[in-house]
């Protein structure tokens, strides 16, 4: 932690008013603050609540990032105290003396996003103490969208899923604004209700700047709103990756689906792919690749590759865990009746280790306990 010492000067006509927000805090008293740029005499301004003021300080602050402030003293100048929100995924600067708020994220933040912030909208978490109940009734609305493993298993659930998976967001919002007036609304997905719970944390740190709130209620909020901006850059990337590409031949969408496993949180990452015909396939038919990626509890990361031609498919199991790759080979005969079912034929089942060749021999499950 370091002190923040803030400049009050007469000569400052942006801070006529501080006088009478000065009287409103109280030693111990948490702020939240943003920095919204640097004055060339290196002083930073800030925004605290409604106020726009300076501040000098011993230390290098990124414009933009967002300051958790403790009131230490009033008088004869105000001095201020970074608090470090705690288990944050903030940037250190300089050696780690201070972390700060609001720095990009970073492609691997982004990793099991959606599964930490389903995880902090828990009503076990201090953050939730700290929301209004009208927040509640959102969250509660958020987690009951959120999927379990008989829903996704099944095409009807795995549809819901997707459709909900926010990656569809602003098209569901035009199509549902093209609509006679009294049509009812589209189902709320992931990315809108994310932006709605946001929306209403960032009214909450506003409103602890004139509300005297423990600091840990107010460091959980910072923490909770850092992790819901981490979960909607993550389906924005998703979004990114889904755009039509220059060349009609290939197209693909990404969706990123957080489910319920044994009373935690997981996500399971899906990308699909149309692939581009090849010489001699016919007008209507068409070429799918479908990648799948997860991680589960004593199972590891397992990842997916199907490819569908014809009502033949394809499936490669990736897994670094010899048992799970001979719990594939000997499941074939389930996944192939299961694809029968549906008017598919199992054109191959292929299990193997990371970096192994495609084409390696399966490996044996005479000695694989299926109830594992």
């Amino acid at each position: 932690m370091e002190d923040i010492q803030l400049a009050l000067t007469a000569a400052r006509t942006d801070q006529k008013n501080f006088g009478l927000w000065l009287k409103n805090w109280q030693v111990g008293q948490t702020l939240s603050a943003l920095v919204s740029g640097q004055r060339p005499s290196g002083e930073l301004v800030l925004r605290v609540g409604g106020l726009q003021i300076t501040a000098t300080a011993d230390i290098p602050v990124q414009q933009g990032a967002r300051l958790l402030l403790e009131v230490r003293q009033l008088q004869p100048l105000a001095v201020l105290r970074i608090i470090s929100p705690p288990g944050g995924t903030a940037a250190a600067e300089h050696g780690g003396n201070v972390r700060l708020l609001g720095a990009a994220v970073s492609g691997t933040e982004t990793v099991n996003a959606l599964a930490r912030v389903v995880t902090l909208l828990q009503p076990a978490e201090g953050a939730l103490r700290a929301l209004p109940a009208e927040s509640l009734v959102l969250v509660r609305q958020l987690l009951r969208s959120v999927a379990t493993p008989a829903q996704l298993v099944q095409p009807a659930g795995l549809r819901a899923a997707v459709a909900a998976s926010g990656t569809f967001s602003e098209a569901q919002l035009l199509h549902s604004a093209g609509k006679p007036p009294g049509t009812a609304p589209p189902p709320a997905d992931m990315k809108s209700s994310l932006a709605r719970v946001l929306a209403q944390v960032d009214a909450r740190l506003e409103q602890v700047n004139a509300i005297p709130t423990r600091a840990s209620d107010a460091a959980a909020l910072l923490a909770l709103r850092q992790e819901l901006e981490t979960a909607l850059t993550a389906i924005t990337a998703n979004q990114l990756a889904s755009l039509p590409a220059d060349t009609a031949a290939v197209r693909s969408w990404a969706f990123t689906l957080p489910f319920l496993w044994q009373e935690e949180y997981r996500q399971l990452q899906l990308q699909l792919e149309r692939e581009p015909r090849e010489p001699g396939d016919e007008e209507d038919q068409e070429r799918w690749r479908l990648q799948l990626n997860l991680d589960l509890p004593r199972l590891g990361h397992i990842a997916v590759e199907a490819r569908l031609t014809q009502g033949q498919l394809a499936v490669e199991v990736v897994s670094d865990q010899p048992a799970v790759r001979r719990l594939v080979q000997a499941s074939s005969r389930l996944l192939e009746t299961a694809l029968e079912n549906r008017g598919l034929t199992l054109a191959g089942l292929v299990s193997r280790a990371p970096g192994a060749a495609a084409g390696s021999p399966p490996e044996r499950s005479t000695s694989l306990d299926l109830r594992a």
